[in-house]
């Protein structure tokens, strides 16, 4: 009976996630969306081109100016290159955390029980999500307790920007964030139909010795002719 029970309550919920996802697929045919903006890994696209990004972190008020650049045409790795630091050349230390953070590798896959629709009037479509925490590495564990949200335009059928919030405080690492929040914002290449962020901006408050220290990184993304 108990076999019987967990059977029926795991083809109960494979039939509800079903269900949500196809609603929203419908609703993103009905607006002409194309189906790639469920994919939550999207900032992907930016490596089939050249691009430069300039990274700024901002604590206490400080800025740190990060100018790096992409070449998806070299042969041989590293395709990325830290240009400067403060307009400075890198140290070993922020050249060692350049190279490990851009040669890890994620693949985040949805939830398609977490699938909702919170906004369609006829202007803007707004679908929710969450990870499938299946999917979701153990450095990036705080994703679990994360929402993101697709803004959609419904007249001209684009995502036009994504953002996150934390459901709950957060443990990255060994820090307690108390806050994160998350907006990237897309431009949609018509030639190759495709999506890439053009900034993106995360603000997180971490919790140390009963204060809160916010700290801002924004990316500016841009293309190279």
């Amino acid at each position: 009976m108990k076999k019987l029970f967990l059977s029926l309550l795991m083809t109960s919920l494979g039939c509800v996630a079903f269900a949500q996802k196809s609603l929203v697929l419908q609703t993103l045919k009905k607006y002409n969306v194309s189906e790639e903006v469920l994919n939550p890994n999207l900032k992907d696209n930016l490596e089939k081109y050249a691009h430069d990004v300039q990274r700024t972190v901002t604590i206490n008020d400080k800025d740190k100016v990060y100018i790096s650049s992409f070449d998806p045409n070299k042969q041989d790795p590293p395709q990325w290159t830290l240009v400067s630091v403060n307009g400075k050349n890198p140290s070993k230390g922020e050249q060692k955390a350049f190279d490990k953070e851009h040669n890890q590798k994620t693949d985040f896959k949805i939830d398609d029980n977490s699938y909702k629709i919170t906004k369609d009037d006829g202007s803007t479509l707004e679908i929710t999500y969450q990870y499938d925490p299946t999917t979701v590495d153990s450095d990036h564990g705080f994703f679990k307790d994360c929402l993101f949200t697709l803004h959609i335009n419904a007249k001209t059928g684009r995502l036009e920007k994504m953002t996150e919030v934390n459901l709950k405080d957060l443990r990255i690492k060994i820090l307690k964030a108390t806050k994160l929040t998350t907006e990237v914002t897309y431009q949609y290449i018509e030639k190759d139909k495709t999506y890439v962020p053009v900034n993106d901006r995360v603000e997180v408050v971490i919790k140390m010795l009963g204060n809160e220290m916010p700290m801002i990184t924004t990316d500016k993304y841009t293309l190279k002719p």
